[in-house]
C-alpha cells in the first residue's frame, strides 16, 4: 500500500481518458472533438501533442464536488484557455514533492497558501477551457531532478474516496465541511425561492 499515495477526488471515479492516450482534437475555433489524436481529421490537431494525455479524465456531473487527493498546500489557482479554472496542490511524501492538478473547474474553495487536508473540498467540476463536456482532468506531477514531470496517476491511487479519508483522519474538519456545505445548499434554495 506504500505506493498508493493518493485518493480519488470524485466518487464514483469513472475514467474516461487515461494517461498517455490521445483521444481529443481541437480546431482553429477551439472546438474540441473526440478523435484519434495521432491521426487527426482535416482542420484539427491533437489537443495533447505527441506525449498524449498527461493525467486522468474523470466523468462528473456539472457542479459536482471535487476533493483533495493528498494533504498539501494550495500553490496555484489560475484560469487558462486550455485548462480552464485549475487548482494545484503541492504535497511532500517521504521527502519527494508531488503536485496534484485539478482542471476544468467551475469554482474553488481554498486560496493560494492554504494548507488543505486529504478529502477537503477543492472546488466544483465543470467544463471550462478546451473541453467537449463536463469532466475533471486530474494530473499528478512528481519532482524529478528539480523539475515537475507528469506521471501516470493510476498506479498511485488507493481504492479510497478522498472525502472518506477526511472523515477517518479528521472527523471535526469533516463535520465542519458538511455543515458549511449544508448551509450553502440551504442558501441556494432560499435564493431560488425569491
Amino acid at each position: 500500500m506504500k505506493n498508493k499515495l493518493f485518493h480519488w477526488p470524485v466518487n464514483p471515479a469513472k475514467i474516461t481518458q487515461k494517461f498517455g492516450e490521445n483521444k481529443a482534437c481541437v480546431n482553429a475555433d477551439f472546438k474540441v472533438i473526440s478523435c484519434d489524436g495521432t491521426n487527426p481529421p482535416p482542420g484539427f490537431k491533437s489537443l495533447y501533442g505527441p506525449a498524449g494525455h498527461l493525467g486522468l479524465d474523470l466523468a462528473i456531473f456539472h457542479g459536482q464536488e471535487v476533493y483533495n487527493a493528498q494533504k498539501g498546500i494550495i500553490s496555484f489557482i489560475d484560469t487558462q484557455p486550455k485548462s480552464g479554472l485549475d487548482v494545484r496542490v503541492n504535497s511532500v511524501i517521504d521527502g519527494v514533492e508531488y503536485k496534484c492538478i485539478y482542471e476544468h473547474l467551475l469554482g474553488y474553495q481554498a486560496k493560494v497558501g492554504d494548507i488543505i487536508e486529504t478529502g477537503q473540498l477543492i472546488g466544483w467540476a465543470n467544463n471550462t477551457g478546451y473541453s467537449s463536456g463536463d469532466h475533471l482532468h486530474f494530473q499528478i506531477e512528481k519532482e524529478i531532478n528539480d523539475k515537475f514531470t507528469p506521471v501516470d496517476p493510476l498506479p498511485l491511487m488507493s481504492n479510497l474516496f478522498a472525502k472518506d479519508v477526511l472523515y477517518i483522519n479528521h472527523k471535526f474538519k469533516y463535520i465542519v465541511e458538511q455543515i458549511a456545505f449544508l448551509a450553502d445548499r440551504i442558501g441556494d434554495w432560499l435564493r431560488k425561492q425569491k
